[in-house]
C-alpha cells in the first residue's frame, strides 16, 4: 500500500473554552477553565482559521451532515472543507479521531494523524494489546495494521498510545527520528518501562516513531493561539452573556493578524515587534483620532528607551557624543504640543544637544531640566 504523502503546512482541531457562566456553557472541572462556552476551532501556528460553537442547551451549531459519520466526524470534515486549500496535514486527540472520518478526509485530498480510543472499528488484536499487555512490552515496540486505507498504530512509550494515521508508514528507516528524551523520574507511574533505555544519562538521544514527533510538534496549535489569548485579553466584566463572545473575536482577530505580521517580517529577514509592542501599535493605529491614544503611545516611545533605576543613577551621567543630535525630552515635548494644538508651532524644532546619557545612549540636553525629567519615575506625563 502506497501513503499519501503530505509536506506544506500543518493544523490542528481542537476545542477551547471561554470563561463566563450561563445556560449554554458546559463544565469541565478537568481543565484550566472549568466552566465556559465550547468552541471548536482549527488553527495553524497559532492562527484560527475558522471555529464552530457549541452550545450545552441547543448543542452543536447547524453544519452539513455526512452519512457513514458521527456528528463530531462531520464538525472536523466541515472544519476541515473550510481552509483556503487541500493537501494540508491535520492533527486531532481522540475525542475527534475514527477510521471512517480519516477515510472520507483522504478523499477530501487531507492527511490525518491522531491519537484514539480503542472503539469497535480499532483492529481486535491492538485493543487487547492496550486493555492486557500496556506494561509488559518493551519500550518503543511498535505494532500497525492497516484498515480501510489507514494506518493503525500501538508504540509503547509509557504506556501503550494507539494513534491512526494516513499519511504516515513505519516499516522504513526514514520514519524514525532521534530526538532527545528525558529520563522519566522514579516516582512516574509505568517510568520503570523506559527508566532502562537511559541508564545513569538524564538525557539521550532515542529513536522514535516519525508519527509521535509529528503529533507533538503539531498538536498544540489550538492551545497556542488560547495562550497568545490569555497574555493580552481584552476581555471585560459583563452581565450579558453574548459580550464575552465578542470580545473572544477581538482577541482572535489581534492574535492573527500578530502570527501574519511575524511570518512578513520572516520573509523580510526582520526582526518583529514582541506581542505586547505589536498590541500596543495596534491599539494607538486604531485610535489615532484621539489625542489620549497619540500622547500614550508618545509616552510608551520615550519610556522604551529610558533605562532607568534609582539604584545605579552612577550608571547614569552626561558625556558629549560624536555629532550633535535632537534630544530625546524635548522631542517628546514638542510632539505632545503638536497633538494637544496648543499654538502654532509650524517651523520650531526641538533642541539639539551635544552630549547625552551614556547609559540610555540618548542625547539629552545639559542645561535646563531635560536630564531631571528623562530620568524621573515620578514625572506626571
Amino acid at each position: 500500500m502506497v501513503f499519501w504523502q503530505v509536506s506544506f503546512f500543518n493544523c490542528s482541531v481542537d476545542s477551547l473554552l471561554i470563561f463566563p457562566r450561563s445556560l449554554h456553557t458546559y463544565k469541565m472541572p478537568n481543565k484550566p477553565i472549568t466552566q465556559g462556552y465550547k468552541i471548536y476551532g482549527i488553527a495553524d501556528h497559532g492562527y484560527l482559521y475558522n471555529f464552530l460553537w457549541s452550545s450545552r442547551e441547543k448543542g452543536l451549531q447547524d453544519i452539513l451532515l455526512w452519512p457513514g459519520l458521527t456528528k463530531t466526524g462531520c464538525l472536523v470534515r466541515n472544519l476541515a472543507l473550510s481552509l483556503p486549500r487541500r493537501h494540508l496535514t491535520i492533527y486531532m486527540d481522540n475525542y475527534f479521531t475514527s477510521i471512517p472520518l480519516f477515510t472520507e478526509l483522504r478523499a477530501c485530498e487531507f492527511g490525518v494523524m491522531g491519537t484514539t480510543w480503542p472503539y469497535k472499528e480499532f483492529p481486535a488484536g491492538l485493543k487487547e494489546l492496550k486493555e492486557r499487555y500496556s506494561t509488559k512490552l518493551k519500550w518503543n515496540t511498535l505494532l500497525a495494521r492497516v484498515v480501510q486505507d489507514t494506518l493503525c498504530l500501538a508504540w509503547q512509550d509509557n504506556n501503550i498510545v494507539l494513534a491512526l494515521s494516513n499519511i504516515h508508514t513505519v516499516h522504513q528507516t526514514e520514519d524514525f527520528r532521534e530526538k532527545v528524551r528525558k529520563r522519566p523520574p522514579k516516582t512516574s507511574t509505568n517510568g520503570r518501562i523506559v527508566r532502562p533505555v537511559f541508564g545513569d544519562a538524564p538525557k539521550k538521544e532515542l529513536q522514535i516513531p516519525c508519527f509521535i514527533d509529528d503529533y507533538n510538534q503539531y498538536m498544540g496549535s489550538v492551545d497556542l493561539a488560547n495562550q497568545f489569548r490569555e497574555s493580552y485579553e481584552t476581555h471585560r466584566i459583563t452581565l450579558r452573556v453574548w459580550w464575552p463572545l465578542f470580545y473572544w473575536l477581538i482577541d482572535v482577530a489581534c492574535i492573527n493578524a500578530y502570527r501574519l505580521y511575524q511570518l512578513h517580517m520572516i520573509e523580510l529577514q526582520q526582526r518583529p515587534l514582541t506581542h505586547l509592542q505589536f498590541r500596543t501599535k495596534l491599539y494607538c493605529k486604531l485610535l489615532e483620532y484621539s489625542e489620549k491614544a497619540k500622547l500614550h503611545y508618545l509616552q510608551i516611545g520615550l519610556g522604551g528607551r529610558r533605562v532607568w533605576n534609582p539604584d545605579l543613577q552612577r550608571l547614569h551621567y552626561w558625556e558629549k557624543r560624536a555629532k550633535q543630535s535632537t534630544c530625546a525630552w524635548c522631542a517628546y515635548e514638542l510632539k505632545c504640543q503638536r497633538i494637544g494644538n496648543k499654538k502654532d508651532l509650524k517651523g520650531i524644532q526641538a533642541r539639539r544637544s551635544i552630549g547625552g546619557c551614556v547609559f540610555c545612549k540618548v542625547a539629552i540636553c545639559k542645561e535646563g531640566y531635560c536630564w531631571d525629567r528623562f530620568h524621573s519615575n515620578n514625572v506626571n506625563y
